[in-house]
């Protein structure tokens, strides 16, 4: 999971995944309080409409919007040499991890990821550009995201291929003490930003099954349900009792693990009154992370929704709420010239189908229109 900006109502600066996760780990203060969106709907073109939806019937048409993906972004962002060859970018003419890795989510999401065999040996290629021979692990040519995180997308990337890296996958000692190896996280101030390192580590045991053991799991598990904190639901130590958006970003991380090890987090009312409560008046969490921090909360509520069906309504109109916004600002013509342009467009992509893929599971097909069901990656493999 990044450039994680959407053009916004008003200006803001815009910052990669990590600029951002590298402010925040200092503190960026108090969150800005923005100006209230009013509802807005999507017309058949993707395009928005100026009157509203009607009462309990929001339309996000998202049909053109992955007609473009398909047919215009794509084909910029595709380098010669064969299947899986991407830049992150269109402009940019190297390969990356985050262009391979994100192609591979973005197209397995829109159902177009259907290679023959001579294109999944072409993909795995691509991928192995990234290897390191002597430890397995793969990194960014031009990093981007801590070596745990860039391990850990381009393992769940080909898995979605059913692929598996060339050279295996060696981890040092220290990471057999895992919780040890979790306690170097900072949980007071860095829950967000050491989630790509602690959730990083799960997810590559989870990912490669001859790494982890039932005794490794079970002790992992065992140190993240102590962090979570009884008046928030969400993790992390000392933090306000009200929660803070470091701790919905970094809980998200760990939560799709709990998914896939079919366990469930403690405190799901609490958790889903404090993602409530903290939600902006523009409709966003945050007034410069406009996509990764919309994924993070709506997944947070409607999984926690599969455990305990606590204010079930008020996350629906949450949800619609988002996605009004974001079919504004992002999924539209406009939004997403500016937004898709930027550094690490591919990944920014990722992020915008997963709240889609997201959405029309929770709201359903009639609320989130696409030709084809949406597919959510971490419905098949525990990182994103």
């Amino acid at each position: 999971m990044n450039p994680e900006n959407s053009p916004s109502a008003v200006a803001a600066p815009r910052l990669t995944r990590g600029e951002f996760l590298g402010a925040s780990a200092k503190g960026l203060g108090a969150l800005a309080l923005l100006s209230a969106v009013p509802a807005v709907s999507a017309t058949s073109s993707g395009t928005l409409s100026s009157v509203s939806s009607p009462a309990n019937e929001p339309v996000c048409d998202l049909r053109e919007f992955v007609r473009w993906i398909i047919t215009e972004f794509e084909p910029t962002v595709r380098l010669p040499g064969g299947a899986g060859r991407y830049a992150r970018s269109p402009g940019q003419t190297a390969t990356e991890l985050y262009g391979v890795a994100d192609m591979a989510c973005n197209l397995y999401t829109l159902g177009e990821l259907r290679p023959s065999e001579k294109e999944r040996a072409e993909w795995l290629a691509a991928f192995q550009e990234f290897q390191n021979p002597d430890t397995g692990w793969l990194r960014e040519k031009d990093p981007t995201h801590d070596p745990l995180h860039n391990t850990a997308f381009a393992l769940a990337a080909m898995q979605l291929l059913d692929l598996t890296p060339r050279h295996p996958v060696r981890m040092d000692a220290k990471y057999a003490d895992i919780r040890g190896f979790l306690e170097t996280i900072d949980w007071r101030k860095e829950v967000y930003l050491g989630s790509h390192r602690g959730a990083g580590i799960g997810s590559i045991y989870a990912l490669v099954p001859e790494l982890g053991t039932p005794a490794w799991f079970a002790e992992y598990f065992k140190f993240c349900d102590s962090l979570f904190d009884p008046n928030n639901g969400l993790m992390g130590r000392d933090k306000p009792p009200g929660g803070d958006f470091d701790q919905i970003g970094g809980t998200f991380h760990y939560h799709f693990l709990y998914n896939h090890f079919n366990r469930q987090m403690p405190y799901p009312e609490k958790r889903i009154d404090t993602v409530l409560r903290l939600q902006q008046p523009d409709g966003y969490w945050h007034p410069t992370n406009h996509l990764w921090m919309m994924i993070d909360p709506m997944y947070l509520m409607t999984r926690t929704l599969r455990q305990s069906p606590h204010r079930f309504a008020d996350v629906q109109e949450c949800v619609r709420r988002m996605m009004r916004v974001l079919v504004r600002d992002v999924y539209s013509a406009e939004g997403r010239s500016q937004l898709l342009a930027g550094k690490m467009a591919a990944h920014s992509l990722t992020a915008a189908l997963s709240i889609a893929a997201e959405a029309q599971q929770f709201l359903g097909v009639h609320e989130v229109i696409t030709e084809k069901p949406l597919k959510l990656v971490l419905d098949r493999r525990p990182f994103i």
